[in-house]
C-alpha cells in the first residue's frame, strides 16, 4: 500500500517538479555562462591596450557577475519553491476538505504520512543535489580550481566545515549533511502543520508557521551557541569539539525528522478533527 500511495503522490507532484527543475537548470546554466564570460573579459582587460578596453570589460564584468548572482538566487528559489509546494500540499490533502477523502482511505495514518514524506524527500534531495552541482560548476567556472569547489561543498557540512581541509571526506560530509537537512526540514514542516491543524481553531497555517519558526530557531540557537563557544577557544581541542558539535547537530536533525513524523502520525490518528 505504501508503494501505491507513493505512486499516487508522485503523479500529483511530478509536473510542477519538472517545471521547477527546468528553472533551476536553466538558471544554473546561465549563471555558469555568466561567470565563465567574466573570466574571458578579465583576460581581455589584461591584454587590452589603451584606455577603452579595460573600462568596458570592467563594466561588462560587473553586469555579468550581478546576473550570475541572480541566477544563483533562482537556483535556490526553485528548491525553496518545491519545499513550500510539497508542504502546502501536505496540509491541503490532510487538513482541508480534501483531508476527509484522504483520511477515509483504508490505511494507517502513519502510512499516509510516510508516503507523502518519502516522495517529498526524494524530490527535495534530488533538487538539493542538482543545486549543489550548479553551484559547484559556477565556482569552477570563475575559479578554474577544483579545490575551491571542494571548499564550497565542504561548507555544507555545518560547523565541521571550519575544520575541514577540502578532502573527499569533507565533501561527502557536506553532501550527507545536506541530505539530512532535507529530511529535517520536511519532518519539522509536517509536524508543525499537524500541530497547527490540531491546536488552532482559526489561522491554522499561521499557527503552523509560528511553531515551525520557533522550533527551528530554538534548535539553531542551541547549536549556534555551542559552535561559537568552541570557536572562541573556550574548549580544549576545539577542532575535535567542533566536529562533535557538527555530528551532534546532524543526529539532532535526524531525531527531529523521525520524531516529527511520528508525532504527526499520532496526532492525525488520535487528535486532529477536520470539523
Amino acid at each position: 500500500m505504501l508503494g501505491k500511495l507513493m505512486a499516487y503522490e508522485l503523479r500529483a507532484l511530478w509536473k510542477p517538479a519538472v517545471v521547477m527543475l527546468a528553472v533551476m537548470v536553466v538558471a544554473g546554466a546561465a549563471g555558469i555562462g555568466c561567470l565563465g564570460a567574466t573570466q574571458m573579459l578579465s583576460e581581455v582587460a589584461r591584454s587590452g591596450s589603451g584606455a577603452v578596453a579595460a573600462p568596458m570589460s570592467g563594466n561588462a564584468t560587473v553586469a555579468l557577475f550581478m546576473a550570475a548572482l541572480f541566477c544563483g538566487f533562482l537556483v535556490w528559489a526553485a528548491a525553496a519553491a518545491l519545499y513550500v509546494f510539497v508542504a502546502m500540499r501536505f496540509y491541503r490533502t490532510m487538513f482541508t476538505d480534501e483531508g476527509y477523502l484522504t483520511l477515509t482511505l483504508p490505511v494507517r495514518a502513519g502510512t499516509l504520512i510516510m508516503a507523502k514524506f518519502w516522495v517529498a524527500y526524494l524530490l527535495l534531495a534530488a533538487f538539493s543535489l542538482v543545486a549543489l552541482l550548479m553551484y559547484a560548476l559556477m565556482v569552477l567556472a570563475i575559479s578554474g580550481d577544483t579545490a575551491a569547489v571542494a571548499g564550497v561543498l565542504s561548507i555544507m557540512g555545518g560547523w565541521g566545515a571550519f575544520v575541514a581541509d577540502g578532502d573527499v571526506a569533507s565533501v561527502l560530509g557536506g553532501i550527507v549533511n545536506t541530505l539530512v537537512t532535507c529530511a529535517y526540514a520536511l519532518g519539522l514542516a509536517f509536524c508543525s502543520l499537524t500541530l497547527g491543524a490540531w491546536w488552532a481553531r482559526r489561522h491554522k497555517v499561521a499557527a503552523a508557521v509560528g511553531v515551525y519558526l520557533a522550533a527551528g530557531w530554538a534548535i539553531a540557537l542551541v547549536f549556534s551557541i555551542a559552535g561559537v563557544v568552541v570557536m572562541a577557544g573556550s574548549v580544549a581541542y576545539w577542532d575535535v569539539a567542533l566536529t562533535v558539535v557538527s555530528l551532534a547537530q546532524t543526529l539532532a536533525n535526524i531525531g527531529v525528522a523521525v520524531g516529527g513524523l511520528a508525532l504527526a502520525a499520532h496526532l492525525v490518528r488520535t487528535k486532529v478533527d477536520l470539523g
